[in-house]
C-alpha cells in the first residue's frame, strides 16, 4: 500500500494537518479537503485507495456517505474518524462499510499502527 493515494475528509485543519504529515512520512501520497461535497468531487476525479472520512461534516455525514463510496468503489478502504467514540457510532461505521474507526484525539503513533493494519 506504500505509494497509495489517501485522502483525508475533515473539517479540522490540524486533525488533516497531522494525518498528512504522518501518511507523508510513511510514504503515502496525501490530499485533504474540509467538505464532504468536495471529497466526493475528488473522489470522482483521483480515485483513493484509502480515506480517512470525519463522521460529522458542516455539510453532511461521513456516516451516511459511507455506503455511497462503498458501493461505487468497493475495494475503498475507510477509515472513520471520530471525537465521539461511544461505541454507537463505531458499530454504525463498521456495519455500513468502513474497515477501521480511529477515535480523535489521536497521535501519530496511533496512525501508525493503524496503517500497519491496513496495509496487511
Amino acid at each position: 500500500m506504500k505509494g497509495s493515494f489517501v485522502l483525508i475528509i475533515d473539517d479540522e485543519p490540524d486533525i488533516c494537518r497531522l494525518l498528512q504529515l504522518s501518511l507523508v512520512r510513511l510514504g503515502y501520497d496525501v490530499k485533504y479537503v474540509h467538505e464532504l461535497r468536495a471529497g466526493l468531487q475528488c473522489i470522482q476525479s483521483q480515485q483513493p485507495d484509502i480515506l480517512f472520512l470525519d463522521i460529522h461534516l458542516p455539510d453532511g455525514s461521513g456516516l451516511e456517505a459511507i455506503s455511497v463510496f462503498k458501493n461505487k468503489y468497493p475495494a475503498l478502504k475507510v477509515i472513520t474518524i471520530s471525537a465521539y467514540d461511544n461505541g454507537m457510532e463505531k458499530q454504525t461505521a463498521l456495519s455500513a462499510g468502513a474497515s477501521y474507526f480511529l477515535a480523535k484525539p489521536f497521535s501519530v503513533k496511533n496512525v501508525d499502527e493503524l496503517m500497519k493494519d491496513v496495509k496487511s
